[in-house]
């Protein structure tokens, strides 16, 4: 394939059925740009007159009503934008800002125009994704209001919740929990919670650069119950990311107010609005931790390749089976190689646990540590480090375990910025 960016068009949804030849008559019409952090791309209203695809670092796409600004999608390696206005010649519905230093690929609308005139199916292949993003922005935007679902057949509870637990201090457990919800809020803009129960000393605020204004604790589990949608927000924190932050406490000393009631409340609750909640706990079987595992979809176990980790694997796995009645399918496991080295072979951890690993975190270097540092989470900062695309890999692993009813039903706007 002698065109250069022929490797990354393959792989783009509109251009992957395309074959060789085809691709390289694309390659030809696309021309390199580069946006700094938070340089727009285009602005609502201009003329269409070119299509994106994104070749490094990430892009979100939003639209404003006034001073407030709603994000419908953020885009990564490989994602295509603009091309509805360059299929329609309608001015660009949204407007698009390089959420980090970004690279993408560009071809103009007078180029795209005269391949398309002799390419009937590239033609099908783009009009097959603009029905499927207009159907999802359109169920988006038409749930964004205040009453229950009108249809019996939907439940009142759908959204998942995956708690993420390590019984070894110093596994990554808050770095994973804080980087997979913000992957998550990535992919479903105003759709994801993050709940903080490491009570006593919760750093996920830290990891966010969030200063909360309350807590959990702060209330009672009675009031969380009969809690609506404004008044949840008063709790929750906002994030860049559209992730919203919920703090168990704010004080060491906080901690001990929060029950197994309160975590069965503020889930219960959450799930009715958001698509995924996510958990991080404390290192210790507490009643707020095993309320949050007896009630998630996942638990997702964070080991380390380690033999006392294999060891208290080993006793977390006799508590979920004895005590707690967590079945074996319901836990997933990931292995977070924090060593340069690899003490013990993931092979042999997994053949003494009799359980596979489900996921498997690269060694990062200093990158999760100055991230924590900054209050940057890698996967919205630095989404090109190969940490940052493990966890996006194992954030659309867990999200292909969501039912067709949750799907049909999530985006219901209780976050949507108004």
């Amino acid at each position: 394939m002698a065109s250069k960016y022929g490797a990354l068009l393959q792989h783009v949804e509109i251009f992957e059925n395309l074959n060789d030849a085809e691709l390289e008559k694309v390659g030809d019409l696309v021309r390199e740009r580069r946006f700094r952090a938070n340089q727009p791309l285009f602005e609502q209203g201009d003329a269409g007159d070119a299509l994106y695809i994104v070749a490094e670092g990430r892009v979100k796409a939003f639209i404003r009503d006034g001073h407030n600004e709603k994000v419908l999608a953020f885009y990564s390696e490989g994602q295509v934008l603009g091309e509805m206005s360059l299929l329609t010649g309608e001015p660009r519905s949204a407007s698009a800002t390089a959420e980090t230093d970004a690279r993408v690929l560009a071809i103009r609308k007078e180029d795209f125009d005269a391949y398309l005139a002799s390419n009937v199916n590239t033609m099908r292949e783009m009009m097959r994704v603009i029905a499927m993003r207009q159907a999802q922005t359109n169920i988006r935007l038409t749930r964004e209001r205040d009453e229950e679902p009108e249809s019996p057949d939907i439940p009142a509870m759908v959204g998942k919740v995956f708690t993420v637990f390590s019984p070894r201090g110093g596994s990554g457990k808050t770095m994973i929990a804080v980087n997979l919800a913000v992957s998550l809020a990535q992919m479903h803009p105003d759709q994801v919670a993050l709940i903080d129960l490491a009570l006593t000393w919760g750093h996920a605020p830290l990891m966010l650069n969030l200063v909360p204004k309350a807590s959990l604790a702060g209330i009672s589990a009675d009031a969380v119950v009969n809690l609506d949608r404004e008044a949840l927000k008063y709790y929750l924190v906002d994030h860049t990311s559209t992730l919203r932050l919920l703090p168990g406490s704010t004080k060491p000393e906080e901690g001990e107010a929060v029950t197994g009631d309160h975590v069965k409340a503020v889930l219960n609750l959450l799930k009715r609005f958001c698509s995924f909640i996510v958990v991080d706990t404390g290192g210790t079987f507490n009643e707020a931790t095993i309320t949050a595992m007896e009630s998630s979809d996942r638990v997702i176990m964070v080991c380390t390749p380690e033999l006392s980790t294999i060891r208290d694997i080993r006793e977390c796995q006799r508590i979920f089976n004895d005590f707690l009645r967590i079945p074996r399918e319901r836990t997933f496991f990931v292995m977070n190689q924090i060593f340069p080295f690899k003490p013990l072979g993931i092979d042999q951890f997994q053949q003494t646990l009799e359980q596979e690993m489900h996921a498997e975190l690269p060694y990062a270097g200093d990158v999760p540590t100055k991230a924590a540092i900054r209050g940057e989470p890698f996967t919205q900062a630095q989404p090109s480090q190969a940490i940052a695309k493990a966890i996006d890999r194992m954030a659309k692993s867990l999200e292909s375990d969501t039912s067709p009813l949750a799907r049909q039903v999530e985006r219901r706007g209780l976050f949507g910025r108004r």
